[in-house]
């Protein structure tokens, strides 16, 4: 088990890096880091509304924000729906020093996943994420893991996602060699 010191140190370097990022965002990046870049952060993931999910890290982020490590500031958007920002707060600086060894461990892991999902929308972030997690739970049961299988079945359990969206973004995943490394 990872303590919560470290949770907090990675929390931080994400939001130090992609200031305004969302609550789901950042849940995503998370299970990104923990699947597929392997950064042991302990975290128990199950498939939910959005894609992969834990609720520790719902939690691990509003501890952060009481401790003034984070800031969340509610957004309304223009559509009328609403969302949360994730922003640098006074004790951020102190909270990546407390875990400087640990941060700077899996800095290239932070960038690499802000670098390839950062201009991604939640929904982007989902679709990604749950064909990470269905290959990765597929490939550990030794169940079919094939484009067409993992295909078909998110879209029976997502089906606001088409059958062609699905095989391209399992394809552009494929060939980044992020699904292997989440196995």
């Amino acid at each position: 088990m990872v303590d919560l010191s470290k949770r907090m140190g990675i929390i931080s370097s994400i939001v130090k890096l992609r200031p305004g990022l969302g609550k789901t965002a950042m849940m995503k990046y998370i299970f990104l880091l923990q699947k597929v870049y392997k950064v042991p952060l302990g975290y128990d993931f199950e498939i939910y509304t959005y894609g992969p999910y834990a609720s520790e890290v719902m939690v691990d982020i509003d501890y952060a924000n009481h401790q003034d490590i984070i800031s969340i500031e509610r957004i309304i958007y223009p559509t009328g729906h609403s969302g949360y920002h994730l922003s640098p707060s006074s004790n951020i600086e102190m909270t990546v020093d407390k875990e400087k060894e640990f941060v700077s461990k899996y800095e290239e892991s932070v960038q690499e996943v802000i670098t390839l999902f950062g201009d991604k929308t939640a929904k982007a972030l989902e679709l990604a994420t749950t064909i990470i997690y269905l290959y990765g739970t597929y490939t550990a049961n030794h169940w079919s893991c094939t484009l067409e299988t993992i295909s078909i079945n998110l879209c029976e359990i997502k089906p606001h996602f088409d059958i062609e969206t699905i095989r391209n973004e399992y394809q552009h995943l494929d060939g980044l060699g992020l699904l292997e490394r989440a196995v």
